[in-house]
This record gives C-alpha cells, sequence and structure tokens, in this order.
C-alpha cells in the first residue's frame, strides 16, 4: 500500500501540475497518457482507504484493506449524490417541454425579439426583416444585453417597414439581409456549393431595390413585453464545457406558448467520485471532478432557423437577376445629372456587393463608384471588394480622387494609401493634379501618410521639398501617435529615393541623435532609420549608435542593417527581370 501511494501521489502531482504531459503521453505511447489521466484518482482512493483501514478494528490486513476499499468505494459514491441530485434537479426546471403547432404561426401587430444572451447591440438583421416582412406585422422591437448593460437598461431597437410615397430620403439598410440563405434550411437545401453566394447577393440586392423603390425601412417606437402582440425569446446560454441552453419560444399577448423548441446539455456530477481529464484543440488541458452529461431536444438546433421555419413569411427571391438590375440602377444614378440620395444609396449597396469576388469587366463600374464625389460614407464597402496585394490599376485614380475628398474619413484615407502605395515603383511617375494636389493640405498627407512613400516617383526634385516640407510640419506635432504615420511614409519615400535623397542624411542623422528623438520612438524603428540612411548614401561605419550603445550592440545593428541592404537589393533585382 505504500509504494502505491508513493507511486500513485508522485504520477498524480505530475498530472495536475503539469497536465502537458498527459497530452504528451498520448501522443507518444497512449498508454503513459492513461496511467497518467487516472493517477489522481487511483491516488485519492488509495489514500482514503489508508485512512479508513487505520481506524478500522480488524486484526487481519487483507480483511481491513477489503473493507477499507469497500467503505471507500461507498463514500465516493455517497459524497456525489447531493451535488449531481442539485445539478439534476437544476436541470430539469429548465428541461421545458417543445411545443410544435400544427401548422405555420402567423405573426401580426407588434412583435417585439428579445435576445438576452446576445451581446451585440439590436440592429435590424435577416430575421428582422422575415418578420417585418410578414403582411399583417406593423413593426418589429429587438432587445439584446447589450455590452455590459445592467437588465433594466438593456438597450432597444424598432422598425418598420413603410410606403415611400414621394420620399426621397434613403431609409436604413438592414445589416446582411442575404445571411438568411444560410439559416433558413429550405433555401440552404436549394442553394448549395457557389450558387449560395450568389443566392446571398441576390437577396441583398433584391432588398436594395426594394427599399429604394416603393418601400423604406425605417425607426419605429418600441413596444414593451406587455403590450407587444407576439413576444419572441432567443435563448443562447452557454458556459464553457459545464452546459448549453439554445431555444426559441413564441408567445401571444396573453402569455400563451405558440411554439418552443429547446436543445439543452448539462454537465452534472457522476455517480461516482473521478478525476476527469480535458484537453482542447488549442492546447489547454485540465482536471475535473468527473461528469455526467445529460442532454435533450437536437443537437442541431439553432433557434433563428427553428423561428423561421415556424412562422410564416414570404420566402426572399434569389435569383441571380436582381445583381443585373442593380448593376443596371447603379449606372443610371451615376449617369444622371441630378440623381436623388435613394439612387446614389443603390450604387453604394452594389459596390458592397462584390466582397473580393469582382471581374474585370467590373472595374470600371467600381471606379465610377469610389471616383463619385456625391456618394460618401463607402469605407465598409470598398474595403470588402479587393485583396490587399490585388488593388487593380484601375483603380490608381479614384483612390486618389476619394483621398481629396472632403468627407472622407481618416481612417478611409489612411486604408486608401497603404493600396496605393503598395503598387509598383514608377506609377505615380506621371501624377494627375488631384496627386500633387494632396501634398498642399497637410490634413490629407498625415491622415494619407502611407502615401508618401510614393512620393519617390517624382524624382529628387519634386519629392524632396515636399518631404522636407512635410518632415518640419511631422515633427511640430506634439504626440507620437500623430507623428508615427507620416514618418513611417516619409522613411519609406527616402528608402525608395536612396542615393538621390543624400542631401537630406545629415539631418536625419541630427534628428535620430536628438533626444527624444522625434523620428523614431523604439529600437526597432531606430534599426529602420539606420536602414533609410544606409540607402541615402551613408557608410555603415558613419550609421549613428547611441552613446550607451556596447560595442557589442552597435556591431549586431551595423549586421541588420548590412543584411537588409543585401536583401534590398537583390528583391529589387528580381523585380526588375520581372
Amino acid at each position: 500500500m505504500k509504494y502505491a501511494l508513493v507511486i500513485t501521489g508522485v504520477l498524480a502531482g505530475l498530472a495536475i501540475t503539469a497536465p502537458q504531459l498527459v497530452v504528451l503521453g498520448y501522443f507518444l505511447l497512449i498508454v503513459p497518457g492513461l496511467v497518467l489521466t487516472v493517477a489522481p484518482t487511483v491516488f485519492v482512493y488509495l489514500a482514503v482507504t489508508a485512512a479508513v483501514r487505520r481506524l478500522l478494528p480488524i486484526s487481519s490486513p487483507m480483511a481491513a484493506t477489503a473493507v477499507a476499499l469497500v467503505a471507500t468505494l461507498l463514500l465516493g459514491w455517497a459524497v456525489m449524490q447531493p451535488f449531481r441530485l442539485a445539478a439534476i434537479t437544476a436541470y430539469r426546471s429548465d428541461d421545458l417541454p417543445d411545443v410544435l403547432p400544427s401548422h405555420a404561426i402567423e405573426l401580426d401587430g407588434h412583435v417585439r425579439v428579445d435576445r438576452p444572451n446576445e451581446r451585440s447591440e439590436p440592429e435590424c438583421d435577416y430575421l428582422c426583416l422575415a418578420l417585418l416582412d410578414s403582411p399583417r406585422v406593423q413593426s418589429l422591437t429587438t432587445v439584446t444585453a447589450g455590452r455590459g448593460k445592467p437588465i433594466h437598461m438593456r438597450p432597444s431597437a424598432a422598425y418598420e417597414l413603410v410606403s415611400a410615397k414621394n420620399d426621397f430620403t434613403p431609409g436604413i439598410f438592414p445589416s446582411k439581409p442575404g445571411q438568411i440563405v444560410r439559416e433558413y434550411p429550405p433555401l440552404v437545401q436549394a442553394n448549395r456549393g457557389t450558387k449560395l453566394i450568389t443566392a446571398s447577393k441576390a437577396v441583398e440586392a433584391n432588398w436594395a431595390l426594394r427599399l429604394a423603390g416603393q418601400e423604406r425601412l425605417r425607426e419605429a417606437n418600441a413596444v414593451e413585453s406587455e403590450t407587444a402582440d407576439w413576444v419572441i425569446r432567443v435563448d443562447t446560454q452557454t458556459h464553457a464545457r459545464t452546459s448549453t441552453l439554445r431555444r426559441i419560444t413564441i408567445l401571444d399577448s396573453t402569455g400563451r406558448v405558440h411554439f418552443r423548441k429547446s436543445y439543452h446539455k448539462q454537465a452534472v456530477p457522476s455517480r461516482m467520485f473521478y478525476f476527469g481529464f480535458h484537453a482542447s484543440m488549442s492546447g489547454s488541458a485540465s482536471f475535473h471532478v468527473g461528469r455526467q452529461v445529460m442532454e435533450s431536444g437536437e443537437r442541431s438546433m439553432k433557434p433563428e432557423s427553428a423561428l423561421l421555419q415556424a412562422i410564416k413569411f414570404p420566402i426572399p427571391p434569389c435569383e441571380a437577376e436582381a445583381l443585373e438590375r442593380l448593376r443596371n440602377q447603379a449606372q443610371q444614378a451615376l449617369d444622371s445629372p441630378a440623381p436623388t440620395a435613394v439612387q446614389l444609396d443603390l450604387a453604394k449597396r452594389c459596390l458592397g456587393l462584390f466582397f473580393f469576388d469582382t471581374q474585370p469587366r467590373d472595374h470600371a463600374l467600381i471606379a465610377r463608384i469610389v471616383a463619385d464625389q456625391r456618394i460618401d460614407d463607402i469605407e465598409t464597402q470598398i474595403k470588402n471588394v479587393f485583396p490587399k496585394s490585388k488593388t487593380p490599376v484601375e483603380m490608381l485614380d479614384p483612390y486618389i480622387d476619394r483621398i481629396s475628398m472632403d468627407h472622407t474619413s481618416a481612417s478611409l484615407r489612411h486604408w486608401l494609401a497603404e493600396r496605393l502605395a503598395s503598387f509598383p515603383p514608377g506609377t505615380f511617375s506621371n501624377p494627375s493634379p488631384t496627386y500633387l494636389a494632396i501634398w498642399n493640405s497637410p490634413e490629407n498627407y498625415q491622415q494619407a501618410a502611407p502615401l508618401i512613400a510614393t512620393l519617390a516617383d517624382l524624382g529628387p526634385d519634386r519629392a524632396m521639398p515636399k518631404i522636407d516640407a512635410m518632415l518640419d510640419y511631422a515633427i511640430e506635432l506634439p504626440h507620437w501617435r500623430d507623428r508615427r504615420s507620416m514618418m513611417d511614409g516619409i522613411r519609406e519615400a527616402l528608402v525608395r529615393l536612396g542615393p538621390q535623397a543624400s542631401g537630406a542624411a545629415p539631418r536625419i542623422q541630427k534628428l535620430f541623435l536628438h533626444r527624444p528623438s522625434p523620428i523614431m520612438n523604439n529600437a526597432g524603428e531606430a534599426d529602420d532609420w539606420r536602414f533609410a540612411l544606409a540607402r541615402m548614401g551613408v557608410a555603415l561605419k558613419d550609421l549613428p549608435v547611441f552613446a550607451n550603445q556596447s560595442p557589442k550592440s552597435v556591431e549586431r545593428n551595423l549586421r541588420k542593417v548590412a543584411g537588409k541592404m543585401r536583401r534590398y537589393e537583390q528583391d529589387n533585382v528580381i523585380q526588375e527581370e520581372i
């Protein structure tokens, strides 16, 4: 017994303090993993057995051990029962029976959707649209838990579909209306593979056309649960590995349940005490008191999908022709000398549907939308059109035009400038007047700082005066966060100019050694500036170093610069060959 306690105790200590060893044991020979997994449980039972045996008035060691082991097993069962029964009682109290009507529910009046476990802000999504599109529904109120809001301050939003008549102002555009194709089972089955993407876009195009036609989605007055004609509750509770509850409930104004469907899973304490082991794909591993999983309902049950199947609503059309209709109307809006705000909004919706799936024939339309001064707030849409490394050259002038527009946000200017800066060297050697005008506005070039690198294409005579002026402006900015992007852009322009920017080297060296330096904020940026100076023609031995640097540190910094210079020159040779 003593040896068994020592061995299992050591193994249990290793397993609990370093559970990754258990995972390693399974990967190696399986058996070591199994041994480490059961070691904590075996040790506890052996320790309790030894303690009980010492208390028994039995002279025979074998008999005393047998009786103590039986008593320990009974104790291992008894200690779990109170916790097990309490957990089972809690599980059964939440385990409500399904209520499945014989026909689809036809909603009417004012509908309220409560999502008490949803942490995002309420919005009009595909589910909201499906409910609002029901012929007799007047308004829909959606309520979520919000982010850290107390229960009495849960955020809500209410919407209604109204007639447009002579209303030429855009309404609210719903969030991802095409998501219904991925959530409503009949549409999922009818649109598999690549058809799924086309169908989703078609639904969004149809809604864009519809909300630009005779209908508008507007905000409405929120209704409380007590005054709503129908209340829909969507529960999605998950607590790590211990419990899951997904439930959809539809109640009328009297509180009568017309529909309820649930999936409920609960981990309750096991019948016998033991230590369970859990390892996740992320690499974490841990021990826990043994559990038994109880569940009811279908594991695949999703509340939103179940709701759509339970109610009567018009199934949205998924024909690809809607995309072409939207495209044509967007082009008409761009061609019109005086389009309405609603028509221009259609062009924005058309831009948002490309979503990294464009063809060369699309580039002209995209360029027109981006370059049109009358269309603002396209940041969300344009960021989902082209991958970063595959921006077509047709976007050169439209992106420049968009940067120069007064209503363009700072974040979009920066994003556009990053894409333009990735174009091949020489792209801006014959610049447009709009491109040159950007450098006359400190606000524009500060926000579009990555574009500064492209000044190298103008040559030193035209570029250096602008770079010097921007450097003067940047070093006067009081906060590093305001200077950082500009310094990155200026440094990249000097790197591209190379020896042609040698005249600026003495000033850069002086700013480098100034304390605190206005052109850098950490050691990595210091290395980048040394490389820039090396590109500008400063010899390695003359590169600036700090007074408190050791000889080894200096030597390491210079080796980094030399290696970076070799790689840069090799990359340039390869690009020239291409």
